[in-house]
């Protein structure tokens, strides 16, 4: 499934390292804006991955669902594309 994720982070320090554990999982496509597609199991992870850095008084993170129907009827306006994956490829 694929997931928007997006944040506000008060602190620069949590801030970068945030966006550091999001750049492993998927694809910048604003400062802070993610898309991302991944299985459920690793979007749990990430969870964690996540949790263990923000504060959840301070900081705002959201991570959006996006069903494949959803997903090819995404809008963009300007520069960018929608990540649609075609498939997954073993290294």
């Amino acid at each position: 499934m694929t997931y928007f994720i997006a944040y506000d982070i008060t602190e620069p320090k949590r801030l970068h390292k945030v966006a550091k554990i999001i750049q492993n999982y998927g694809l910048r496509v604003q400062y802070s804006f993610f898309e991302c597609e991944m299985e459920e199991q690793i979007l749990d992870k990430l969870k964690v991955d996540l949790l263990a850095v923000i504060n959840k008084k301070e900081d705002s993170l959201r991570i959006y669902p996006l069903c494949e129907d959803c997903l090819h009827k995404t809008s963009v306006m300007g520069k960018g594309t929608v990540y649609v994956p075609s498939g997954f490829q073993i290294l």
